[in-house]
């Protein structure tokens, strides 16, 4: 049974938020939540977090937990598939936030490779133990977040079940763990309703929002308590305002939040080329500029050239829109292309004519590389538009591979060379006192440090020559020289 009553911790701490941010990783950092707070979010959860690692590994914490007063209200989100780590990672911090998540619903393969998000949503066993170990043990609420099934009875089942540990607040994302990248689609209202009307606690709605119309119509065909935008918030931070501002105020306004509250350049690039995805779209000198900039007052110089040279096109042309029927400088969200049968089909055929042009022994990265010089140089020759085009996705997918294949070599070494590390260590590593912890004498009999082996000595009248202490020598030869003086007395 729950310590803490859904709907009360919805209504007096989270002051009945409907404009939720969602947690992304290496997106809802401080200074993006504290930028999304003033267009109108209501609530923010930090990006997920592993809790193991978490427990462990204080640099991690230092890094991936930052928040300050005006952060408020806040909630922690953690995978994990061990209910011990999720509550320890948990109580670690929960004087510092209003609530804590469990992710049941992250479809990436580091998920399927770490055992927890999406990937544990046949283990409802599992589940159950960690979310209710959580709820017993924690001082503050514990909340999930949750993908749906194909069928809708067996969604609702499972939400259920979630909630029927104790949580105060489940998010649904109405997307199964199949829909993710091309395949990502649209999600299932239906589901989310569904679940919403067979709960009685706060639930959250997450999927199909691309401004703040669809944030209503969610609502309203939901019945959700609040809704919760993902990536849309990544291209237009404020989409919860109802507003499309200029893309290069907004980003100012960032990198003004970044000067307060400092976060890794990593976070810093990937927002700035959401905001100007379209801009770069038409600017691409800026693009590759701006990706190469690694100081905050260069970005901020960058962003203010980039203004300048919209607002002398706005003067020159005003009536070029984008798929929303935005300018192009306008913050907006990214829709994403539909998947169609024929669009699947090209895929298909590239596929092959990558493994078709990638023999056996281009499994290197320098191999790889050849085949996409190879590529690129083929445009030179006599083509049409279309065989361009192919050519030119070939060549890209074949040099997303060639990263791959360095990312793994670069991988491999690194912990070839922690296990060397390892190795060594163990070598060197000292072999403890039989009686303490300090390192023993390497000639000791006794096998103890210097000190233990002082006391033996002494206390039990025995010679070490391994630390030099010759106590019985001593003794019989202080008794010889006692014989002899008193035999010359």
């Amino acid at each position: 049974m729950s310590k803490h009553d859904g709907y009360k911790f919805w209504r007096e701490k989270l002051n009945e938020c409907k404009y939720v941010l969602a947690p992304m990783v290496d997106a809802s950092e401080l200074p993006w939540r504290m930028l999304s707070r003033k267009y109108s979010s209501q609530l923010c959860y930090t990006p997920m977090m592993n809790a193991g690692v978490f427990v462990r590994d204080s640099t991690y914490r230092t890094e991936n937990f930052v928040t300050c007063a005006e952060d408020r209200p806040l909630i922690a989100q953690f995978c994990s598939d061990d209910p011990e780590l999720f509550t320890k990672a948990a109580q670690m911090i929960q004087d510092q936030c209003d609530a804590v998540d469990l992710n049941l619903g992250c479809p990436q393969n580091i998920a399927r490779r770490g055992h927890y998000g999406a990937f544990l949503q046949e283990e409802w066993e599992l589940i159950h133990k960690i979310l209710s170990h959580a709820v017993e043990n924690l001082k503050i609420p514990v909340t999930a977040k949750i993908r749906v099934f194909d069928d809708i009875g067996k969604t609702v089942e499972y939400a259920k079940m979630v909630a029927s540990t104790g949580i105060s607040i489940l998010t649904v994302h109405g997307r199964t763990r199949e829909q993710k990248g091309p395949n990502t689609g649209l999600a299932s209202w239906k589901h989310i309703k569904a679940v919403k009307d067979s709960l009685k606690i706060p639930v959250f709605a997450n999927g199909n929002i691309l401004c703040f119309n669809d944030v209503i119509e969610c609502m309203k065909e939901t019945g959700c308590d609040g809704v919760m935008v993902a990536e849309p918030n990544l291209f237009n931070p404020a989409l919860f305002s109802g507003l499309n501002p200029s893309t290069y105020d907004i980003a100012y306004e960032y990198m003004l939040f970044v000067e307060k509250y400092p976060c890794s350049y990593a976070c810093i690039r990937g927002h700035l080329f959401k905001i100007f995805q379209k801009v770069f779209e038409r600017h691409k000198e800026y693009r590759e500029k701006m990706g190469k900039l690694r100081d905050i007052d260069e970005i901020k110089k960058c962003i203010l050239e980039i203004k300048d040279v919209i607002i002398k096109e706005k003067e020159i042309d005003q009536q070029e829109k984008t798929d929303m029927n935005l300018s192009y400088w306008l913050c907006q969200s990214y829709i994403r292309p539909i998947q169609t049968t024929d669009t699947s089909k090209e895929r298909e055929d590239l596929k092959k004519m990558v493994e078709e042009r990638i023999s056996e022994d281009a499994s290197s990265p320098n191999a790889l590389k050849r085949h996409i010089d190879e590529l690129t140089s083929s445009l030179n020759e006599t083509l049409d538009k279309n065989e361009k085009e192919s050519v030119l996705k070939c060549a890209k997918i074949i040099e997303r591979k060639k990263r791959k294949l360095e990312k793994i070599e670069r991988k491999a070494k690194y912990f070839e060379e922690q296990e060397a590390r390892r190795q060594d260590n163990k070598k060197d590593r000292y072999i403890p006192c039989g009686l303490c912890k300090n390192p023993k004498g390497e000639k000791c009999e006794f096998a103890l440090c210097r000190k233990c082996c002082k006391n033996k000595v002494f206390t039990e009248m025995v010679d070490c020559k391994g630390h030099q202490l010759k106590y019985r020598i001593k003794k019989q030869s202080d008794e010889i020289k006692l014989e002899n003086t008193e035999n010359i007395k």
